[in-house]
């Protein structure tokens, strides 16, 4: 499990009706030669539901910035989900 940068930790979405989506990374997993971010809304962000979200990054190769892409494959969300919480245990037992 690779942890974000100390400047990275925090990205914004806005949604359809302008409002700020605010998500804390809390990890960056790579999974079959990708990496998908596993973030937590803040608590005052419109998307707080106490769930935990994962996006696939899509690096941008003409801009600083990455991309965030839905993940809609209920396997892959699985996937990246457990071997999230597996890092998170190991690390918790140290």
């Amino acid at each position: 499990m690779k942890h974000p940068e100390d400047n990275a930790f925090f990205v914004s979405f806005t949604d359809e009706q302008g409002r700020a989506n605010n998500f804390e990374i809390l990890a960056v997993i790579e999974y079959e030669g990708k990496d998908y971010a596993v973030m937590l809304p803040e608590p005052d962000s419109p998307s707080y539901n106490g769930m935990l979200y994962i996006f696939e990054i899509a690096e941008e190769l003409d801009s600083p910035t990455d991309t965030y892409i839905g993940v809609e494959d209920q396997s892959v969300i699985d996937a990246v989900y457990e071997m999230f919480m597996d890092e998170l245990l190991k690390e918790e037992n140290i």
